[in-house]
């Protein structure tokens, strides 16, 4: 029963994550202020929160199934560290859109240029793919 609870947890938490950077990656396409603003709150009350809940659901499912000795585990774990970092480009990218320090239109002095946002977003889908696959087959 502990088991699957923590797993519709990690999983709850994950749908959460993921989400809240499409909704990220959506809203920095699609710029409006006053909506950037409302997703920079969502995603530092509700977005990151998620994600650091789908971290520990996940260690902890990885406890409670013994699977830290599994190599497919470890790609897991790098390729959640790689979206986590993502996540991270994208809520920094935001924070600099609503403060006005690189605008909302492409900018030479930006670290991530304007027109990588929806690369990003598309890579972090595909990520989220290749970790579903592991996690579901487990090779």
């Amino acid at each position: 029963m502990m088991y699957t609870l923590t797993k519709a947890l990690h999983l709850i938490s994950l749908f959460i994550w993921i989400g809240g950077m499409v909704a990220v990656t959506l809203s920095l396409r699609y710029p409006a202020q006053a909506f950037l603003d409302k997703i920079k709150a969502y995603d530092r009350a509700v977005t990151t929160p998620a994600m650091l809940a789908a971290w520990g659901f996940g260690i902890l499912l990885a406890a409670q199934g013994a699977w830290f000795m599994h190599s497919w585990l470890a790609l897991k774990i790098l390729l959640v560290l790689i979206l986590s970092g993502l996540h991270g480009v994208l809520a920094g990218k935001l924070r600099r859109s609503t403060s006005g320090i690189s605008g909302l239109q492409p900018s030479g002095h930006s670290l991530l240029p304007f027109e990588w946002v929806g690369w990003i977003g598309l890579f972090g889908l595909a990520l989220v793919t290749l970790i579903v696959l592991l996690v579901t087959l487990k090779p």
